[in-house]
């Protein structure tokens, strides 16, 4: 599950990782990318969220959470780095107007309809992208690229 920077913007590397963000369970997710396989925890263009506390703890995000950008990596870290995130508990988020392609997202058939460029991007219960409107209704990006069968990428605007 990876995150493709295509245009980069801010990487916040001072957001602390929850431990929900190493335990997480990816079988509930709507994404046909996401398989029996998929390691626990977080993955990389999933979306964070804010924890609500005092510091700037990530969790993994869900409808009802201010998102703070999309996870980088996953969350054992980038293999061939030395900083992976189990070490150091500390995650990568990117945010701003960066411009990126996930291969993390709700299925289109379970989230309301095909995705079309231009479409507002949101996060789901599951902590992946979505056309469908959260309770927050903080818009993460703006839908650049539609997945095909041959490219199965989401290309997103970044809004946060």
């Amino acid at each position: 599950m990876a995150l493709n920077l295509l245009i980069r913007t801010q990487m916040s590397a001072i957001c602390k990782a929850s431990d929900s963000c190493f335990t997480q369970d990816n079988s509930n997710g709507d994404s046909t990318t996401i398989t029996a396989a998929t390691p626990k925890g977080v993955l990389g263009g999933s979306v964070a969220g804010y924890s609500g506390g005092p510091d700037y703890t990530v969790v993994p995000c869900t409808q009802a959470l201010m998102p703070a950008g999309l996870f980088a990596n996953n969350a054992e870290g980038a293999a061939f780095e030395n900083s992976p995130a189990v070490a150091s508990g500390k995650v990568t988020v990117v945010k701003g107007l960066a411009s990126v392609e996930v291969d993390v997202y709700e299925t289109e058939s379970l989230s309301g309809g095909a995705y079309v460029v231009g479409q507002k991007l949101y996060s789901s219960d599951n902590g992946l992208l979505t056309n469908v409107a959260s309770t927050s209704a903080v818009v993460i990006g703006v839908v650049t690229k539609i997945p095909t069968p041959s490219s199965p990428t989401l290309g997103v605007d970044m809004r946060i």
